[in-house]
């Protein structure tokens, strides 16, 4: 049998990923300090990129530029130090701890040995596995228990602590005015304490659920962390917006937040040399090439990021009008059919973006959530739901707080709205309140 041998000619359609192509892709995903980290880098890289840096007080001194803030705990937030409780010097926890130990009666030895062991605290302030420091040190843990408890005697109350229960024990002690009771319930009943069954504790010390009310409002403005009002080596993390929509009348006005970013140019040294005709000429070329394909990314980094969240804005005018808690359910897919742009283009823009909007500072994934059925065909967004349930909690009767069920019925006769008691729950979980009976009061 024969083969035949010829030429054939075939058509097929590819989409070649240029290099170009994944330059803007790539800028496109990246939050606003990886851009400049990235464009920092490629300036080192590049003869003919010349950035021209903001000014770093105007950065640090910006309102857009925030801090982490506080993780939301229920309907309160996690407490706050004023600045009067940082170290006016800028020191570490493990560095104000051991300054102290030269007021103490330590011998050299053990002050030395104490510094080693103030080394294992954590930025919480605890000292954990005492036994284990004693091996690694090299000595007793008897010795170990022994430094251990004077350095627990220094400053900030409740450090090196073991554990929460001795830290808040090590705090209550300290106290001008002692509470024995106080002091017996965290030291034998903490566990019954923290799951607030407090009949059980009022009948055992012989005291009033009022009296385990005062005395559990004490012990809450004990400090949890009392070393984190401390510099850590740690730099502070910084959210800084890529967008900022601000108000104008009736009307809302999307830019993009470039105060930051440094401005890219091309190195005017380098033109005589860029005209040559030589081995320079063909490298400088090349460099010239890099650099003009950065800008085409960063003017298109810049339109898709301003047209995504203008879409956003007009799918959610009533977030930006009445609030947060007029959110509606929005979805990827709808902001690319929009735009007619890919699913994934709209998923980079968003990803670890932030936009500051006259209700605070937002991730772009924020706006984005599935919808939940209510009556009059009318659709709620499950953190619009979320929000409901937080404010609702927020206005019970605290010696009478709402059960999971409550909740779910008053969603149905408020708002229309009908969720099963288990969805209740698990949004209550997601804002990390507690169940009723932990939010019970009995002033």
């Amino acid at each position: 049998m024969k083969q035949s041998v010829g030429l054939y000619q075939e058509q097929s359609l590819r989409l070649a990923m240029t290099q170009e192509l994944k330059q803007a892709i790539t800028l496109l995903q990246y939050s606003t300090l990886e851009l400049v980290d990235f464009l920092k880098e490629q300036s080192l890289e590049n003869p003919l990129m010349d950035l021209k840096e903001p000014n770093t007080h105007r950065e640090l001194a910006s309102s857009r530029v925030q801090r982490l803030k506080p993780k939301k705990i229920g309907t309160t937030t996690t407490q706050t130090f004023s600045i009067e409780n940082f170290s006016k010097h800028g020191e570490t926890l493990h560095q104000f701890v051991e300054h102290q130990l030269v007021d103490t009666l330590m011998t050299s030895e053990e002050k030395q040995l104490a510094k080693r062991i103030i080394e294992h605290m954590d930025e919480n302030g605890y000292i954990q596995e005492p036994n284990a420091i004693a091996k690694q040190l090299r000595t007793t843990p008897d010795i170990v228990e022994t430094l251990l408890n004077s350095i627990k005697q220094l400053e900030p109350a409740g450090i090196g602590a073991a554990n929460l229960q001795e830290c808040l024990l090590l705090q209550l002690r300290r106290k001008s005015a002692r509470d024995e009771v106080a002091e017996a319930i965290l030291e034998n009943d903490f566990t019954l304490f923290a799951e607030k069954a407090w009949k059980t504790l009022a009948k055992k010390y012989g005291i009033s659920l009022k009296e385990i009310q005062l005395i559990h409002d004490e012990i809450v403005k004990l400090n949890p962390r009392p070393g984190n009002r401390y510099e850590t080596t740690e730099k502070p993390k910084y959210i800084i917006p890529d967008l900022i929509v601000q108000r104008h009348q009736n009307h809302f006005v999307v830019s993009l937040n470039e105060e930051i970013i440094p401005q890219i140019k091309i190195n005017k040294q380098y033109e005589s040399a860029l005209k040559s005709k030589n081995e320079l000429e063909n490298y400088l070329q090349e460099k010239l090439q890099q650099c003009q394909w950065i800008v085409k990314s960063m003017e298109h980094r810049k339109h898709t990021l301003v047209k995504v969240m203008e879409e956003i804005l007009h799918a959610q005018q009533s977030f930006f009008f009445n609030g947060p808690s007029f959110l509606k359910p929005l979805t990827l897919k709808d902001i690319a059919t929009r735009l007619e742009i890919h699913e994934s283009t709209v998923s980079r823009a968003t990803k670890e973006k932030y936009v500051q909007t006259p209700y605070g500072l937002f991730e772009l994934k924020y706006f984005f959530s599935q919808g939940l059925s209510g009556g009059h065909d009318e659709e709620k967004s499950t953190k619009q739901v979320q929000k409901l349930v937080e404010e609702l909690i927020k206005k019970e009767d605290k010696q009478k707080p709402l059960s999971d069920q409550q909740l779910t019925n008053l969603l149905q006769k408020q708002y229309h709205i009908t969720i099963s008691r288990r969805t209740v729950a698990k949004y209550r979980d997601i804002l990390n309140i507690p169940g009723s009976s932990m939010r019970k009061r009995y002033d």
